[in-house]
């Protein structure tokens, strides 16, 4: 999914569930190397204005961009690993200093040289990935609710 579909994704779903409490957003890499860092940015931040209008007892939760091994729009992987790290940071400040209950989930522990986290194709998350990356979607969730944290797992 690109991020341009969260707000119609949402707005689909309320039609048919009542609200949700809590939404874990986990968007944007699929973006990047389709459009600028700071275009993207700055989308994300008008989008989840908009989600704290429209929801305003949602808890939104940012889960960052997480890292590949390898970026298919990319001409230069460094480069776009380099816009990833920036719009993580960027977002992560939006949902700490913009958003009155926003919690962000980092994932340190998932990194592109781990090849045993990375499926052959080296953009999808291997089973062994998907377990780190649930892992630390758990236990955020867990700190969450028994702390006043904001991010995890800092």
């Amino acid at each position: 999914m690109k991020w341009k579909n969260l707000l119609p994704s949402v707005e689909e779903n309320l039609r048919c569930y009542p609200p949700p409490q809590i939404l874990i957003i986990h968007l944007g890499s699929n973006d990047l190397g389709l459009i600028k860092g700071k275009e993207l940015i700055e989308q994300i931040r008008l989008d989840i204005m908009r989600l704290h209008v429209l929801l305003p007892n949602l808890s939104l939760v940012w889960s960052e961009i997480l890292p590949r091994r390898y970026w298919h729009l990319a001409e230069n992987q460094v480069a776009i690993n380099s816009t990833r790290k920036r719009v993580n940071a960027a977002v992560r400040n939006i949902f700490k200093e913009e958003l009155n209950h926003g919690l962000v989930i980092c994932h340190p522990n998932i990194k592109a040289q781990e090849r045993d986290l990375f499926r052959h194709d080296g953009v999808h998350l291997s089973d062994i990935g998907n377990d780190v990356f649930l892992n630390n979607v758990q236990g955020a969730l867990e700190s969450f609710a028994s702390s006043d944290r904001r991010v995890f797992p800092n």
